[in-house]
């Protein structure tokens, strides 16, 4: 990052008052013309902020900063003053081919994890700040348990989960195991995502919120020590942007009433047996035939008096033999790999050739601080869930959590619970 870029932009107060100060020439000779002094920016002439939901104090000034990714982000040092303006349909159509990664690298369109064949009807997308940073694996571990995949999929209209973070996908899979989320999670190294959906940058620590139960010394502790089993994977500096923060959106149906293929209960649960079931019998062979193939390799070296022979090139393709070879094929095809998650496979589809329906934001919330993700009772209250979580000790931080409302928008919920109302009636 250029020295440059990270320097704050002049403050007119202070060029005022310099420019008001007469040079010794005009002392000299008051009466002759004064020719303006040429102005100058630290921003780039074809810097221009996108999104009017961003301000700040004059103590605490955006920065314009680059990072090597070349995406332009503004930067606060202190907490941001953003409100949480619902993005365009023009803005969810700029974006919605954007790409995401998942655990084992593979790209996916941005609109494929809220629309599709296999996507449920409503999505709340998180976003999380980077893969190390333990404010937010806290967060992540309150919703899990206060927020199940069966809950929400029983709603009167389905309703799922995605999280995308900011760090490499090869840490993916240290960061479901660290928060227990049962949910599919993805990366956007690039953040152009978090840049036009007005997210910004901050190292503000605000409030600590309810969803958080540890200090912010043990946390801190536990993300340094992540960081350090990363190192010999090459991993430890691929979080992701420390400064970059995020936000909640909720995408739902523009038209309620459009034709589109409704996930049930039922379905996704025989699907998700099948799954299941198809990826311990791939996982099966796979070490059957690799169990098989080390034995021949063993076989051929003996015949051939302790030369060393190359394995054939079906072993070099898949690794365990050709007789395994259209197995592997099968369940990369299913799951993209094995170890995939059948909810990953399932639920959040993944046929992006079906356009699915269109959907909007109707509902979202941009973080101010690096802990300042909707607390567990007013997300369960904008998903149309029942109860309002785990109370924690802290009384006070607990009330605040039930009282305060962060988000901006009016979801689906409210028509969800009178839909749910007649079905009872009727019954």
């Amino acid at each position: 990052m250029a020295a440059a870029a990270d320097q704050p932009p002049a403050n007119p107060m202070f060029a005022a008052s310099n420019s008001s100060r007469p040079t010794t020439a005009e002392k000299l000779n008051p009466s002759a013309p004064v020719e303006p002094l040429p102005t100058s920016s630290s921003r780039p002439p074809s810097f221009v902020p996108s999104r009017k939901s961003v301000s700040a104090s004059h103590q605490d000034g955006p920065r314009l900063s680059t990072g090597d990714n070349g995406v332009a982000a503004l930067d606060f040092q202190g907490s941001v003053d953003s409100n949480n303006d619902l993005p365009s349909l023009a803005t969810i159509k700029e974006i919605e081919h954007y790409h995401v990664l998942d655990r084992h690298g593979k790209s996916h369109t941005f609109r494929s994890l809220y629309t599709g064949k296999h996507v449920a009807r409503r999505v709340l997308i998180i976003f999380v700040r980077h893969f190390f940073c333990g404010q937010c694996q806290e967060y992540l571990r309150t919703l899990s348990a206060s927020i199940t995949p069966d809950a929400l999929l029983r709603l009167p209209l389905s309703t799922f989960i995605a999280v995308v973070g900011c760090g490499d996908p090869q840490l993916i899979d240290m960061y479901a195991q660290a928060t227990n989320c049962p949910f599919p999670i993805y990366a956007d190294p690039t953040r152009k995502l978090y840049q036009e959906l007005g997210m910004v940058r901050t190292l503000a620590l605000g409030e600590k919120p309810a969803y958080t139960s540890k200090n912010i010394v043990k946390t801190s502790l536990d993300s340094i020590l992540q960081g350090i089993k990363q190192i010999p994977k090459g991993l430890v500096n691929k979080a992701g942007d420390f400064k970059q923060i995020g936000g909640e959106f909720l995408f739902e149906p523009v038209d309620i009433q459009s034709p589109v293929h409704a996930v049930q209960w039922e379905d996704m649960e025989r699907t998700l047996e099948r799954a299941t079931r198809e990826n311990n019998e791939a996982a099966a062979a796979a070490a059957a035939a690799a169990a098989a193939a080390a034995a021949a390799a063993a076989e051929r070296k003996r015949d051939s008096s302790g030369s060393r022979l190359e394995p054939d090139s079906d072993d070099k393709e898949t690794g365990v033999g050709s007789n395994s070879k259209g197995t592997i094929k099968k369940e990369k095809k299913i799951f993209g790999g094995q170890g995939h998650r059948p909810s990953e496979a399932s639920i959040d589809g993944k046929n992006e050739e079906d356009e699915g329906e269109e959907k909007r934001v109707t509902w979202c919330h941009r973080m101010k601080t690096t802990r300042d993700h909707v607390e567990i009772p007013e997300l369960m209250e904008m998903l149309g869930l029942d109860g309002q979580g785990e109370p924690i000790k802290d009384s006070r931080r607990w009330s605040k959590a039930l009282e305060t409302r962060k988000g901006t928008g009016l979801s689906m919920a409210g028509r969800m619970n009178t839909m749910k109302a007649e079905a009872g009636a009727g019954a």
